[in-house]
């Protein structure tokens, strides 16, 4: 059988076509140790929020960017309420990929319809996946859970389910963290 010459190389030169196509980081989340990147969005309310509201006390930011990853971030409130120090502010991203004809109004009345309503103003959603793109956010069916010191420096970012072994590193950075920031 005749050797396929350059075949080698052309499996190269797709393999490294298809890294590069891929965002750098795109799954990662922001990096631990640096300032969560600024940005700002609208909450179920339509309010208008930013990420520096978080800074001043320690953060636990849980992101979705799953229409299907609600009962997860759930999860993960709850078991916050036995494993973060009630000091820790607690805020939710929902960052989904959604078709242009679904309208944000839409959107939203489905999502006040899943969250308490006292946490309608700590919940920031978009429709088009721009929050999830700042944060470094990729596609997930679990949450996205991202721990905050009272700087906005993140200390820890796991992309899994509250009861995963992965938590106890959000849990762990928020139990050590120094005491809230004097405004």
């Amino acid at each position: 059988m005749p050797e396929l010459r350059g075949a080698g190389v052309w499996w190269t030169v797709a393999l490294t076509a298809c890294a590069l196509a891929l965002p750098a980081g795109a799954a990662d989340g922001p990096g631990v140790g640096q300032p969560l990147p600024g940005f700002s969005g609208k909450d179920l309310l339509g309010q208008e929020h930013s990420s520096q509201e978080y800074v001043g006390q320690p953060t636990l930011l849980v992101a979705i960017t799953d229409k299907d990853a609600g009962e997860e971030m759930r999860r993960w409130f709850e078991a916050a309420d036995q494993h973060a120090p009630g000091s820790v502010q607690r805020e939710s991203i929902i960052s989904l990929h959604l078709p242009f004809f679904v309208g944000m109004g839409t959107v939203r009345r489905r999502v006040q319809a899943q969250v308490p309503r006292p946490f309608w103003d700590d919940t920031l959603l978009d429709r088009d996946g721009t929050l999830a793109g700042t944060l470094g956010l990729g596609s997930s069916r679990e949450p996205y859970v991202i721990a905050l010191d009272a700087r906005g420096r993140v200390l820890a970012v796991v992309n899994g389910k509250a009861g995963s072994p992965q938590a106890s590193r959000i849990w762990s950075s928020l139990n050590t963290n120094p005491a809230p920031l004097e405004k």
